[in-house]
């Protein structure tokens, strides 16, 4: 009943059908292992971002807004913070990681420090 619910509500604020979104899934899996907390893993999983945890570590994104074209940008340091906050992993494991890795988990994570931008 309560999911019956909730898909109404989206329809309503969001004037569409079936467009109910999936469960957003932190998992991202690597291309090349790294060492956390002590093991070796081929994935890492992070866990959604709260208000608490941009408050507290900052907001990894910027998007520049007076330019011909809107920019995004990652602040390195930053999201490499908030990606070993939100994954519970030492900062070593995310420094460790592939550049690819890095940047999939960042563009995993990016929409959650952005406006939306339609409303």
């Amino acid at each position: 009943m309560v999911e019956e619910e909730k898909k109404e509500e989206f329809k309503k604020v969001n004037g569409e059908d079936d467009a109910i979104p999936e469960a957003w899934s932190g998992k991202l899996l690597l291309r090349k292992p790294v060492v956390a907390n002590g093991e070796t893993v081929n994935e890492i999983t992070f866990r959604e971002p709260t208000a608490w945890d941009i408050e507290r570590i900052g907001n990894p994104v910027t998007i520049g807004l007076y330019e011909n074209q809107p920019k995004m940008h990652f602040e390195g340091q930053t999201m490499t913070q908030m990606m070993a906050h939100l994954a519970g992993v030492p900062f070593s494991t995310i420094r460790s990681m592939h550049p690819k890795d890095w940047e999939n988990a960042a563009w995993k994570l990016a929409n959650f420090f952005m406006p939306d931008l339609y409303q």
